[in-house]
């Protein structure tokens, strides 16, 4: 089959509000790979999209639909189930790969399901026209469904990424739809990570393949940043510090190039130990690093296989709350073994180590990671809805209030003052982040709480 108009479709319609100005960068790659291969592509964003009915009417001879997350699955099933009959559709993503065989009893019109790494299946698949024999398919076939063997995972490319000259939409930063200033974008320079803490499944792809780290020339990183108009850039990678003289690298590269944009990084505590390096990304235009603190317990580090103890986290921070940067610790609630004051030392601690946002978040079960066997094997832990683990002593609801209890009593009006004063000091958020922000608080209040009776009724 010769396919000629290719559609992918991110199939969400809300998204969690301090993700919702994310690019579906992994649907924009895979579309990317086979645009030599057709006439015409396009993607759709339905948290966006202002025509999609017309649009999938239009001519399409092939959907490719992004599935990645649990939450909003009886929406995205019905956006699958409404594209047009006799036209091929393909899914893929996290959770598609995850949930092959119900996504496929549950949207009679898929045809074909992408699991893994999607770029070069997808690409062999167009070129065939076929899902015969073609590595990472699932696909039915006269009422029975087969499963070819699993693609093996290739490293990070030098030259494919997303071509942003056929986005429908300009991304902005924005929280619970409100614009807060700034348009957005995001990169991938590189994939998988060297570690191997517990809870995570970075090195692993979602069929439980590991995923050796590989990473981008600091060349291709500046040549994609140069398509690239927006003003901040958020780089997405599992480890973008993996290789500290490669970020070296491309820090001067950046400088040199004057690009003028604000970057946004995850990165280990280890980034204290090179201050140099800290003062090179200033000046290249690094204003937030996101770093994985996990736990105010050294027992649950431990536990994690981070490869360091809080005494490690106060050290580094002596030097990171110095830097010209914002710095976010993440932290996740509900770890096992961890009491309600346990996870609640998250506050003080926080504090004492001079971070100046946190994100709490609730413990996710990943299938391949080291953590979900030990949740596995306990009596005391099981996987609740969207993939969250509890414990018989704190269920949903408790740990929903521990998360509130932790994030109103570290976002107190002193706190949020000096993130003010240091971001207007280091120039992000800039000055025109605040009024946004003032005069959007009643849409965004009111968003937050139609968004709340939503989910609450999905539950119910």
């Amino acid at each position: 089959m010769r396919f000629e108009k290719v559609v992918g479709v991110y199939p969400y319609y809300y998204e969690v509000p301090v993700y919702e100005f994310f690019p579906p960068l992994g649907l924009e790659y895979v579309v990317a790979a086979v645009e030599d291969l057709v006439a015409d592509t396009c993607v759709l964003d339905l948290r966006y999209e202002k025509e999609f009915e017309k649009v999938v009417r239009d001519g399409a001879d092939l959907f490719c639909v992004s599935v990645n997350w649990p939450y909003e699955y009886d929406s995205v099933c019905e956006v699958i189930r409404s594209l047009p009959a006799g036209t091929t559709t393909v899914v893929g993503g996290k959770f598609a790969s995850e949930n092959v065989e119900e996504l496929f009893a549950l949207c009679p019109n898929v045809d074909v399901i992408v699991r893994g790494d999607g770029e070069e299946t997808f690409r062999e698949f167009v070129e065939a026209g076929s899902p015969v024999d073609v590595e990472g398919l699932s696909y039915r076939d006269d009422g029975r469904l087969v499963h070819n063997a699993n693609r093996r995972l290739a490293p990070v490319s030098d030259t494919l990424y997303p071509n942003r000259k056929r986005r429908r939409y300009r991304y902005k930063v924005s929280y619970q739809k409100v614009g807060l200033g700034y348009s957005f974008d995001s990169l991938v320079s590189s994939q998988g990570c060297p570690f191997k803490c517990k809870f995570c499944s970075f090195k692993l792809n979602p069929l439980g393949q590991k995923r050796d780290w590989s990473a981008r020339s600091p060349a291709s990183v500046l040549a994609e940043l140069r398509e690239i108009d927006a003003e901040v850039v958020a780089f997405v990678d599992d480890n973008f510090f993996a290789d500290l003289k490669r970020v070296e690298e491309i820090c001067d590269l950046l400088i040199e190039a004057k690009l003028r944009k604000i970057f946004l990084a995850n990165a280990r505590i280890t980034i204290a130990n090179r201050p140099a390096l800290l003062e090179k990304m200033y000046r290249a235009g690094f204003r937030l690093l996101m770093i994985g603190l996990e736990s105010a317990q050294d027992k649950s580090l431990q536990q994690l296989d981070k490869g360091f103890k809080t005494a490690d986290v106060r050290k580094a921070f002596k030097v990171l709350r110095e830097a010209n940067m914002l710095t976010n610790g993440y932290f996740i609630v509900g770890l096992l073994g961890e009491t309600e004051e346990e996870m609640l030392q998250i506050v003080p601690f926080a504090r004492e180590i001079g971070v100046d946002l946190i994100s709490p978040n609730r413990l996710r079960y990943e299938k391949y990671s080291g953590l979900a066997r030990l949740v596995d094997e306990s009596d005391d832990y099981y996987v609740g809805e969207g993939n969250r683990v509890f414990s018989k002593r704190y269920g949903p609801a408790d740990i929903n209030r521990i998360v509130k209890q932790i994030s109103s009593g570290f976002f107190d009006r002193r706190q949020m003052w000096a993130v003010a004063k240091k971001g207007l000091r280091i120039g992000f958020p800039g000055w025109k982040f605040y009024p946004r922000l003032l005069f959007g608080l009643p849409r965004i209040i009111s968003r937050a709480k139609r968004r709340r009776r939503r989910l609450r009724a999905e539950r119910a």
